[in-house]
């Protein structure tokens, strides 16, 4: 990271008043593409998934009182998700034009980080179904809860990779 970091220092330098400013390239949407609509379709699906990661610790089954296998990935998965909302929030604030390295860092990054936070909790639903089959115990209100917001959850953070797929990008 500090060896990008150092990379980026040589799209510094003064300009014509003599002050530091970011003499790198920007980039913006292709034409046709809106930045509004995109950005309120990112935030949408990020939205719900953390609603639905919330709404998952709050239903309380009992993998979430004590399991490793169960409380180890849903809070791998929140720490995830809130990497998500973080390079969320970064480029929002970006504005029309947008710095190179700006875009690779947030939005350049959203699709893996969703993919990350996705699969956390597909490993959450993975051990809540073991800990259910292990204790032979039929599965209550709390665990129904439980794997239905795991199950938006990941269907919202697919839903944020894939427009960040589609979306393109052109020199501004």
């Amino acid at each position: 990271m500090r060896k990008k970091a150092r990379e980026r220092l040589k799209d510094f330098g003064p300009d014509d008043n003599g002050k530091m400013s970011y003499l790198g390239d920007h980039v913006r949407l292709v034409e046709g593409q809106d930045r509004r609509r995109l950005v309120t379709t990112l935030w949408v699906a990020c939205g719900v998934a953390t609603l639905a990661v919330l709404g998952a610790s709050l239903a309380n089954p009992a993998g979430l009182s004590g399991c490793p296998y169960v409380v180890v990935p849903y809070m791998c998965q929140f720490v995830a998700l809130v990497s998500v909302i973080w390079g969320m929030g970064r480029l929002s604030v970006a504005g029309e034009r947008v710095r190179v390295y700006v875009r690779d860092e947030t939005f350049g990054a959203l699709p893996r980080r969703a993919v990350i936070a996705a699969a956390l909790g597909l490993v959450a639903v993975v051990g809540e179904i073991v800990l259910l089959a292990v204790s032979g115990a039929a599965p209550g209100a709390a665990e129904i809860v439980f794997l239905s917001c795991e199950a938006v959850s990941v269907v919202a953070l697919v839903a944020l990779r894939q427009a960040c797929l589609v979306t393109e990008w052109e020199s501004a």
